[in-house]
């Protein structure tokens, strides 16, 4: 986290040429980012928050056949990464998705993909406030079993999260400096801690493995593709990698390999606790059905209760308050440089890139995007529908991205960066499987449709 905020504060940019100049603060950035400051960036924002949130959602809608839509969503994810990684070596400079839009597209079209980044992450700033509320009050719940109920309540969640993202925008008003890689550190320990302790159980117990994984996908083809279109935000994240490209280091060798390696990393955790949750963290006597409609927010909480213990489950809470809070600073730090750089160009209002003379924030685009989360978090009210949003939103973005690194290689088709493989096919089937994906999900949640529609009618 604090790589990443340090890479991308504001007060300075590129111009064409890719050479550093000052901003409003007179401060210049350097290439400081190596392959694993720029992995952790990508795992920072990936692993933990989204699964932690979002696995008894997937569970409820596929089954136990949830592991699959990771599994599917992690192919589609790094076809579009390869996009990415094309993008951000051919124009080597931070801004990512809006950037290579505005040097491949016409003005119209650049506005509407960072208008549509912009949303993206501030979608996942309002799902992971939501998580992160829901994990604080159900580790409370567990010290103080006779809690009033109210406090537990949707519109206690609601009021919290609110109250939260306000005092995050302000904490990055006033400093670009709060958290630290000590969380990235952690959140990979637990989850290795997670599936070791799986694992053991699994040798120990030899439990029914066939009978606590069939039927494999209980709600047929449809319940997977809905959990794949709620869970897909859970792979949200190697994008900042390219968000940052103008701060890191030998740009065209590290970014591709940060990517793939952070995505590789979240995948090798993601699918293995998914299995596990089946197979040896379900109570006696208890399906995944019920676990999953029981305690839906804290599903991985529960599983890992049931092979490491009391330590499993405190493991998980507490891991996942420190993720979902790491999530959400990143994405309503990165939303807001988005909308610094579009007022810079202004394809927004010119008062968004104001930076504060005294903390070299981006002020009036942290407290515009902090607002337009609060009113996110007030429509979507819950995980699961958060979720779903978020994931639309970034289906739609990672569409237009693939869309773009076509366009980018017929436009600079000489270009000196990584080449995705398979060019136009993979980038091509990268966007099919985007938008058909995005389609299924306006339809099957209604509410996430509406959201991201009036979005675009807005930005229309």
């Amino acid at each position: 986290m604090k790589l990443l905020r340090r890479a991308i504060r504001t007060g300075s940019s590129r111009n064409g040429s890719g050479d550093v100049r000052t901003g409003s603060t007179g401060r210049k950035r350097q290439r400081h980012l190596g392959l694993f400051d720029a992995t952790s960036i990508g795992v920072g924002a990936i692993l933990g928050g989204g699964i932690l949130a979002l696995a008894g959602t997937a569970f409820a809608a596929a089954g136990p056949g949830a592991w699959l839509a990771f599994l599917l969503n992690g192919i589609i994810v790094i076809i579009t990464a390869l996009s990415f990684a094309e993008l951000s070596t051919a124009f080597p400079r931070s801004g990512g998705t809006y950037l290579f839009a505005k040097r491949v597209l016409s003005v119209g079209a650049a506005f509407s993909v960072g208008w549509v980044a912009w949303f993206a992450s501030i979608v996942a700033a309002a799902l992971y406030v939501i998580g992160f509320t829901t994990f604080l009050l159900d580790g409370c719940l567990a010290l103080w079993s006779n809690a009033p109920a109210w406090l537990y309540g949707a519109s206690s969640v609601t009021l919290l999260s609110l109250l939260f993202t306000l005092v995050c925008t302000f904490l990055l008003s006033r400093s670009a400096r709060a958290g630290g890689n000590w969380i990235n550190v952690l959140k990979v320990v637990v989850f290795t801690i997670l599936i070791a302790g799986g694992l053991w159980a699994w040798w120990r117990d030899r439990p029914p493995v066939v009978e606590r994984l069939t039927p494999m996908l209980p709600f047929g083809p449809a319940g997977l593709f809905q959990a794949m279109g709620y869970t897909f935000i859970a792979l949200q994240g190697f994008d900042l990698i390219a968000a940052v490209a103008g701060e890191v280091r030998q740009p065209r060798r590290v970014i591709p390999r940060a990517i793939l390696l952070s995505l590789f990393i979240s995948l090798g955790a993601y699918i293995p606790i998914m299995i596990l949750i089946c197979v040896v963290g379900l109570p006696a006597g208890a399906s995944i059905a019920d676990l999953a409609s029981q305690t839906p927010d804290t599903i991985v909480a529960k599983a890992a209760e049931v092979f490491l213990g009391q330590a499993g489950f405190w493991l998980v809470i507490v891991v996942g308050i420190l993720a979902m809070l790491s999530a959400l600073l990143a994405n309503l730090f990165a939303a807001s440089r988005i909308a610094e750089v579009m007022a810079q160009d202004r394809t927004l209002p010119s008062a968004l890139e104001r930076i504060s003379s005294r903390y070299g924030t981006p002020n009036a685009a942290l407290w515009c995007t902090g607002i337009i989360a609060c009113i996110v978090v007030v429509v979507v009210g819950d995980v699961s529908r958060a979720g779903a949003a978020a994931s639309l939103i970034f289906l739609v973005t990672f569409a237009l991205a693939n869309v773009t690194c076509i366009m980018a290689r017929k436009r600079k088709p000489d270009h000196q960066g990584f080449r995705t493989p398979a060019w136009p096919v993979l980038p091509a089937l990268g966007l099919a499987a985007c938008a058909a994906l995005a389609m299924f999900q306006g339809i099957a949640v209604p509410a996430a449709g509406l959201i991201a529609g009036s979005w675009f009618v807005a930005g229309f």
